[in-house]
């Protein structure tokens, strides 16, 4: 993950953050733009845990507890939070949005097969010990809630496969 990475850009911009004649509007837009980039570079090939996304949710909430100056040991709950803010929780979502566009980028170029290898193909050999790892496939199929076979023939229906993959970010805002 590269939530430590962010956090790093995050402490960078402090002057910016403890800044009170800047909006807390202008922060937002500012967090969107100079430090989710670094959180989800290359999210599309992640092979995400449960344990993982908790990862995440946490850092969003560091993120929007650092823009209000909010002290770690404050009693205030994330939602009173997100409520003063005005926002709720996004950046899991965009996640798993850039992972479904990602899939209708990938599929049905013929040229390379490495999407097709990864998601419909099998390795030769046998399975280790033990629960199976999170794949991508499983990623996807949760995220989405389609089997793999639905996956791939609604992703080559272009303005369908839009709409399915902006309903997780229009539940979100």
């Amino acid at each position: 993950m590269r939530i430590g990475m962010a956090k790093k850009k995050m402490i960078e911009l402090n002057n910016v953050w403890k800044d009170h004649y800047i909006p807390i509007e202008l922060k937002l837009k500012l967090l969107k733009c100079l430090i989710w980039p670094f959180m989800m570079y290359g999210c599309e090939a992640w092979s995400q845990k449960k344990d993982d996304d908790k990862r995440i949710e946490a850092a969003e909430m560091w993120f929007y507890r650092r823009i209000l100056r909010v002290k770690w040991t404050d009693k205030r709950t994330n939602e009173s939070v997100l409520k003063e803010l005005k926002t709720e929780r996004t950046l899991l979502n965009l996640i798993n949005a850039r992972k479904l566009k990602y899939v209708r980028h990938a599929l049905p170029n013929h040229r390379t097969s490495l999407m097709k290898i990864l998601c419909e193909g099998r390795l030769d050999g046998r399975r280790r010990k033990g629960r199976p790892p999170i794949s991508l496939v499983t990623n996807l199929t949760t995220a989405c809630g389609l089997s793999l076979h639905q996956i791939v023939q609604k992703s080559q229906d272009r303005a369908g496969w839009q709409q399915k993959v902006r309903s997780p970010i229009a539940r979100a805002n």
